[in-house]
């Protein structure tokens, strides 16, 4: 019985060692495993950004958008520029992300895109999108595919990109 004892207190000194050690590296700003749990967060809040998306263009009796991978990475790029400041927040450099991806996926015939930067959930970044006749437009046009991409800058401001094409 004492041996059962000492077993069990030692495993669970042992994971709340572990789960201390964990939320002490996360921490970290230059710590690796820091930048894969912000990058996972992100691609959650990129995933809930998209089936909002979808779900608001189904209510509106359009079709869903198809996630696309190259145009993601662009816009994560971008989101990414932003954050660090190596651009303003804007659309600029917009010709030049699309003239990639149509390089890699073939003729483009429309292509938009939308920007946002705040501590937003993706509900509040599409409401926020909604809101504004441009970013709405977007939203509910005539294309076939989207990519989304944020990033935090160093005080954990997103900066959020969605790009859709044709």
């Amino acid at each position: 019985m004492a041996i059962k004892r000492v077993v069990s207190t030692f495993i669970s000194l042992t994971v709340l060692f572990t789960i201390h050690s964990f939320d002490t590296s996360a921490r970290s700003h230059a710590n690796p495993l820091h930048e894969q749990i912000d990058q996972a967060n992100n691609n959650n809040l990129e995933e809930e950004i998209f089936l909002l998306v979808n779900k608001h263009r189904q209510a509106m009796g359009l079709t869903a958008l198809k996630l696309s991978k190259v145009e993601s990475t662009e816009a994560l790029k971008h989101s990414r520029d932003m954050a660090s400041g190596k651009v303003p927040f804007s659309h600029d450099g917009f010709r030049k992300r699309i003239q990639t991806i149509s390089g890699q996926m073939g003729a483009i015939s429309a292509s938009g895109e939308n920007v946002a930067y705040g501590i937003m959930s993706a509900k509040e970044v599409l409401d926020t999108w909604l809101q504004s006749p441009p970013h709405r437009k977007n939203i509910e046009g005539n294309y076939l595919y989207t990519g989304i991409g944020t990033a935090k800058d160093k005080d954990g401001v997103v900066y959020f990109t969605e790009i859709f094409t044709r």
